[in-house]
Parts: C-alpha cells; sequence; structure tokens
C-alpha cells in the first residue's frame, strides 16, 4: 500500500479509485501524495496525523497541521518539460511564491498571469499562557523551508515519525518531506498579533521572488481586521540549508545501529545521456519506471531479473544496508527512504571530487557547462579534510554520531559538497524506492530501487488482489490514450 507507481502497483486509471488499507505501525505527523510523476507538486497531497501515545513535554492544545509549500505558476509536466528538454541551456526550475497551508499574497506586478492582490493569509489562533503543539511538514517540490514565528522560541520534541529528546530553538530548518514536531508557549499579551513565516533560502533552491509566506497568528484580543506588525527573528532569513546538529537529535528510545550486512557508495551525477537529456545518476546507475508492470506483483510471481534501467538491486535476506552518499554538486538532496526508518550515521564535507570521482572535474560535465545554477556555488570543503579508501575514494572516515542510539528519521538533508552515511534494517520486505525528494530530480532518475527480501515476499506476503487490478484498469484506459510519460514516472 505505499502507492508509487511501477514499485507496488499501477497507476489509478482516470476514471477508477482505489483505497489504501494499511497497518499504522509508527504514529506521529507525515503526509500524503501523489507518486505519479511530480503531479504533487501542482498541490495532489495533504497531512497526515497518526495518533500514539504522548511522549514529551505537557501541551495544552494540538494545533495540527502547517503544510509548508513552495508555488509554481507552471503546471508540474510543463515545468518538466522545459526541465528535460535536450536544449543547449538548461535551467533549474525556480518557483514564484511560497505557502503556509495553501495561502499567501503575491506581488502582482511581477507576472503577467491572472492575479488578484492581496491574497488571503493563513490565520491562527494563540491564547496568552497556552502551549500548542505544532506538527510542521515540508511538502515542497524543492525548497528547503525556514520556519519562525515572531516574538516566540519552541521546543523541537519529534523528527517525522520519530519522538526526540527535547531541545529549544527560534527556527526550524526542514528539507522537502520532512516534519518536526514543536511546542510553542504563547508568551505574548492578550492583544497581541505576530507573523508565523516561511523563508526559502535561495541558495538551497533558486526562486523568482516570493521567498517568504507568512501566516497570521491573533492572539485572543487582538484585532483581525488589522494585519501584524511584528518583526522577524534573529534567524527567519538563515542561509544554512542543512538540518540540525546530528548529536543535538537524541531519539527517545535508543535503537544502536547492528553492522552492516552491506555497504553501498553511491557517487551523484547529473550528466547528459545519449539521447542528450540530463539525468540524475547513483553510482552510475540511473532510473526509470515502468507503469504497466510494477516490481512488487513481479517479485510475488518469482522474477527477480529487471531491466538495468529500472535500477533494481536484491539485498536478499541481508540484515541491514549502509549507504554513504556522496554529493560534490552545488545542489542539496533531501535524501528519503520508503518503507524505514533510517539511522543517520554520519555527515560532512568531502573532501574534492577527487576524493569522489578521481579527478577534480568530476565526472558531471553538466554542472561544469550547460546548467547554470543561478547562484553561487557552495565553498569547496578544505582539500586537507580527512580522505577515507574505498571505492571512489569515499569521503566518509568511519566515524558515526552517537552509534548506540543514532538520530532516526526518514528524511535527511544532504548538503553540497558532502557526504551522508545513513543505514536501515531489512525488517519490512518489499520494492522500496530510496530517493531524493526533490520533485524535479526525483523525476530525472534520481532513484535507487531497493528489492528487500525476495524470498519472503513471494512465500509469505499476501498481496490484495486489488493491487493487480490497478494494472486491469490502467491497461484498460491506456490502450486508447496516450501516456505521456516524459520523465521517469515517480
Amino acid at each position: 500500500m505505499d502507492g508509487v507507481p511501477g514499485f507496488e502497483q499501477c497507476p489509478i486509471a482516470p476514471g477508477s479509485s482505489f483505497t489504501y488499507r494499511f497497518q499504522a505501525d509508527m504514529y506521529g505527523t507525515s503526509w500524503w501524495h501523489s507518486h505519479y510523476s511530480s503531479q504533487y507538486g501542482s498541490g495532489l497531497l495533504g497531512p497526515m496525523v497518526i495518533y500514539g501515545p504522548h511522549v514529551g513535554p505537557d501541551y495544552d492544545e494540538d494545533f495540527g497541521p502547517v503544510l509548508l509549500h513552495d508555488l509554481y505558476h507552471e503546471y508540474y509536466s510543463d515545468v518538466l518539460e522545459g526541465l528535460l528538454m535536450p536544449v543547449p541551456h538548461d535551467v533549474i526550475p525556480a518557483s514564484n511564491n511560497n505557502l503556509i497551508n495553501g495561502k499567501n499574497d503575491f506581488d502582482c506586478s511581477r507576472t503577467n498571469l491572472t492575479c488578484t492582490p492581496n491574497a488571503p493569509r493563513a490565520m491562527f489562533n494563540f491564547k496568552s499562557g497556552k502551549t500548542y503543539r505544532i506538527r510542521v511538514v515540508n511538502t515542497a517540490s524543492a525548497a528547503v523551508e525556514k520556519f519562525t514565528i515572531d516574538n516566540h522560541t519552541f521546543t523541537v520534541i519529534a523528527n517525522d515519525f520519530v519522538p526526540i529528546e527535547p531541545y529549544e530553538t527560534d527556527h526550524l530548518t526542514l528539507a522537502v518531506g520532512q516534519r518536526n514536531d514543536i511546542i510553542v508557549k504563547a508568551t505574548g499579551q492578550p492583544g497581541d498579533a505576530v507573523w508565523m513565516r516561511s523563508y526559502k533560502p535561495p541558495p538551497c533552491w533558486p526562486s523568482r521572488g516570493g521567498d517568504e509566506a507568512k501566516a497570521a497568528i491573533f492572539y485572543e484580543d487582538a484585532d483581525q481586521s488589522i494585519q501584524p506588525n511584528s518583526t522577524a527573528g534573529p534567524n527567519a532569513y538563515n542561509q544554512y540549508c542543512g538540518n540540525d546538529p546530528l548529536n543535538q537529535t537524541v531519539p527517545v528510545f535508543p535503537i544502536s545501529a547492528p553492522e552492516a550486512s552491506v555497504t553501498e557508495v553511491l557517487p551523484l551525477e547529473f550528466r547528459r545521456n545519449a539521447t542528450g537529456h540530463l539525468l540524475w545518476y547513483m553510482g552510475n546507475r540511473t532510473f526509470q519506471g515502468d507503469y504497466n508492470d510494477p516490481l512488487l506483483l513481479d517479485v510475488k510471481d518469482g522474477q527477480t531479473d529487471f531491466p538495468t534501467i529500472r535500477n533494481v538491486h536484491d539485498y536478499g535476506d541481508s540484515k541491514s544496508l549502509r549507504f554513504v552518499v556522496e554529493n560534490t554538486g552545488n545542489q542539496p538532496h533531501p535524501m528519503h527512504m520508503h518503507g524505514h526508518n533510517m539511522f543517520v550515521l554520519a555527515e560532512g564535507p568531502c573532501a574534492s571530487n577527487t576524493t569522489v570521482f578521481g579527478n577534480e572535474e568530476g565526472s558531471s560535465q553538466a554542472e561544469n557547462s550547460s546548467v547554470h545554477w543561478p547562484f553561487p556555488p557552495y565553498p569547496v570543503p578544505s582539500k586537507k579534510a580527512k580522505r577515507a579508501e574505498g571505492p571512489w575514494g569515499n569521503c566518509w572516515d568511519g566515524s558515526i554520531t552517537r552509534a548506540s542510539n543514532p538520530q532516526r528519521r526518514d528524511v535527511h538533508n544532504l548538503l553540497a559538497g558532502h557526504y551522508l552515511v545513513v543505514q536501515w534494517n531489512q525488517d519490512n520486505p518489499g520494492t522500496w524506492p530510496f530517493h531524493c525528494h526533490t520533485a524535479w530530480h526525483l523525476s530525472a532518475g534520481f532513484v535507487w530501487s531497493i528489492l528487500e527480501r525476495p524470498d519472503d515476499v513471494r512465500r509469505e506476503m499476501q498481496i490484495p488482489q486489488t493491487m493487480s487490478q490497478t494494472c486491469n484498469y490502467w491497461q484498460a484506459w491506456s490502450k486508447s490514450h496516450v501516456v505521456d510519460q516524459i520523465d521517469d514516472g515517480i
């Protein structure tokens, strides 16, 4: 029931429906979204809260989900067409605006589209002295989001589905797909009104303006006909793209990472294929899905051999997988694993392109020539950084942050010029994508397909007939309709 077309099912055909039924074995804050191409970037998404035992400081009221989202004025398929066309000068698709719970104003002088000035913003209510649990979710296509509330600090109590030891801060940094649960004390006076802000730092992903979304928070006696005039805090426009330090984010329930059964070193590249299209490669492999042929259904039938373009890796009954992802380019990548929480073991700077690719230019000529990042690249890390031996040089020196209880979550942001070491236990048989959650990167082949415990899938997994039925409906529809799959499909 993971919902990814080409992995567990065929797409839900126009005119048909599908009901997802699954056992909620974790609890906390999440979101659902379409995985058909980059469709969610045009709004097919929503929050999801799975309630369970409360862990952490008490609070008076659950504020519910607050969704942060970049906005593109073009439909998602138009953005993709511009990105994936084999033209001489490709550009990184820049967003036009930013939203909190689907709302924000926009400067109409900056567009030739039909535009209504003074568009409404989201509004919330505080009562002096109360404490609120706010579930902040980054549902953007590409933007890293900085979340702040003027004149307020908050306590972070969870990352994704994982309760963590509480710590205080005045801002959150959320990459695409990440969630933070926070507790905020309403320390203002009854007549106060303040801005909630979500800001897209341009170094993390380019924008055509509209970098900040604002939502109004009114205390109980505030005049709601007057906008707040509060001032942004010192970190509201922080330019750092990374998550909070690993040593600061300590899971409440400790789990140690076992010795890995398999270690993969995956250098990242953005380069042209034989037809001139720019694609992402992980470990020299790119990906394209097949809507008509879901991997899970094939594995259930005993098939474990797939075309190279599906980028399927059979890890058999290995107990634990460790991936070292190396990024010497100038774009960050929110790395997401389906079906699991990841141990986040280590992160840090790569010494240079030589460390990863064996030469200073790297094998990604795309970043050095035809692709123009609209903002200055990240500084190249010092060449004096310690290098470890291994395939492609291997940036990681083997050290682990808090091996007895490393951070766990299902998305972590891999910074430009850095490496990331993640690990997970193979305790959930199936077919799972490991991918960058930037929608435009994901569409351009940035997927590693994991086949987990295929013998258990074949012998023990009870797959509902409804999964196969999605393919019957899809094939009936696609026989008389052209499926314009211009990207990798997910």
